[in-house]
């Protein structure tokens, strides 16, 4: 029998390593090069304190009035795998954290569509996702500026034109982004994201890149998924798995 504390030493070892965010990036690393199209989304989800208390990175949310932490993250809506990923405490702005991801992002990726709701609209972050994915349509909600005028006396404003021309509003694009907050209702259900018996926002972050890790790696072991989803690849799935391992395995 190992004593528990081993296993707490040897994870702190692995997380000053920082073992958990090099397995993350060369998982999703060799995936998003190598699929022939990315339709991204983009959401946060919060998580409160284990302890139900003030710990240490947390912040208060006024909105769901408890403390806690935000992860922050993109996924590919046809794989549901996680590709990018930050935390913060809970009370952070998530446009600030979105455009952070943006800019995370590889240039080469090939980006066709991101997905986002009406808390990433923002300007800024279009320009960015633009400049960073040249073809990638953006699909972000308009949120209203006032609630004197009907949505669609709102779509005959200036405002709202000189926004949806550097947007698509295609009614099926935009309605992909509820597929993350299914996302995230699974990591916090099956992967018991938040229960850890842990404290901080830096085991936040651990226990954030674990989930997303053991997410990949519960895809990689389907076969039958294996060979729907793969076939959207630029070469064979058993020649990526053979990747994934060894640069995993030059990680250690």
């Amino acid at each position: 029998k190992i004593d528990y504390s081993t296993f707490i030493k040897f994870r702190q070892r692995l997380v000053k390593k920082r073992w958990f965010t090099k397995v993350f990036k060369s998982l999703t690393r060799v995936i998003a090069e190598n699929l022939q199209d990315l339709n991204l989304i983009l959401d946060s989800s919060f998580v409160k304190t284990y302890s139900g208390k003030d710990e240490k990175g947390s912040e208060y949310s006024g909105y769901k009035e408890k403390n806690g932490f935000k992860l922050h993250q993109i996924i590919d809506f046809e794989t549901r795998l996680p590709l990018l990923q930050t935390v913060s405490g809970g009370a952070q702005a998530d446009i600030v954290l979105g455009e952070k991801l943006i800019r995370a992002g590889p240039k080469g990726w090939k980006a066709q569509s991101l997905a986002a709701d009406k808390g990433y609209d923002s300007q800024d972050l279009v320009w960015q996702t633009k400049q960073k994915w040249r073809f990638c349509r953006i699909a972000i909600p308009i949120r209203k500026t006032t609630q004197k005028l009907t949505l669609e006396e709102q779509k005959k404003s200036y405002n709202y034109h000189q926004k949806a021309k550097e947007r698509c509003l295609d009614s099926k694009l935009l309605n992909q982004r509820t597929e993350i907050e299914r996302y995230f209702s699974r990591k916090k259900r099956v992967f018991h994201l938040g229960e850890e018996r842990t404290r901080g926002l830096r085991n936040f972050q651990t226990n954030s890149y674990m989930t997303s890790i053991m997410e990949i790696l519960e895809f990689l072991a389907i076969p039958d998924t294996l060979l729907l989803i793969f076939t959207k690849l630029t070469f064979k799935p058993l020649i990526l798995a053979r990747i994934l391992l060894i640069k995993t395995q030059q990680r250690k």
